[in-house]
């Protein structure tokens, strides 16, 4: 099965497009995956071992920093398009939802392990936080809850992607050892109860 951040191009209707595109992403995963640091990596390297042009290159993918934002971005929405409303009607309550997201990172590790040991932590948060900010929205509109304040909105999705990335970060270097239950547990009392809390008093409001 071929991984989803292969296959979400938006110009898929063009084979070749689609084709570059992935010969790109093959690239840097394997560099990563071989150990190779990210701010080590150069356009011409990854061209190169992509079989496209430079010019191709940043036609296709933008530069390297944006390369890798594209793919978070892409991993990260598609499983926030799996999520279906019902999941989001609060009081959100065990750990089903956290368990099918854990449960969905663990079977695309071959891309999410490569891009969490290997990349700068920075640029997880721009692509995550345009995810959650998202999700958020849809979380207000459902459970029919005011917009939230600017500034707490903005620590608010912070808090949350940095939380994200600092769970992912362990169970990459655990090996994705650990059963995305045991995990759920724990983000569920760390990050649901308390979103829920700051969502149920804005709605006080």
């Amino acid at each position: 099965m071929h991984d989803l951040t292969f296959n979400q191009s938006p110009n898929r209707l063009d084979p070749r497009v689609a084709r570059s595109e992935r010969a790109i992403h093959e690239a840097l995963l394997t560099a990563l995956s071989s150990g190779r640091d990210f701010n080590s990596l150069t356009v011409s390297e990854l061209a190169q071992h992509a079989g496209v042009t430079r010019k191709t290159f940043y036609a296709r993918v933008g530069s390297l920093e944006q390369l890798v934002e594209g793919l978070i971005y892409q991993l990260f929405r598609d499983i926030a398009s799996r999520i279906d409303d019902e999941g989001l009607k609060m009081p959100i309550v065990g750990n089903t939802l956290s368990v099918s997201i854990l449960q969905y990172c663990k079977a695309h590790q071959r891309v999410l392990g490569p891009l969490v040991r290997q990349c700068p932590a920075s640029l997880f948060m721009k692509p995550l936080s345009e995810v959650l900010t998202q999700m958020l929205g849809r979380v207000t509109q459902l459970n029919q809850i005011p917009a939230l304040e600017s500034v707490v909105q903005a620590y608010l999705i912070a808090t949350i992607a940095s939380v994200i990335h600092g769970v992912l970060s362990v169970w990459v270097e655990r090996g994705f050892c650990d059963a995305p239950d045991q995990i759920a547990n724990f983000t569920d009392t760390l990050l649901i109860e308390g979103v829920q809390n700051i969502l149920q008093a804005n709605n006080r409001y």
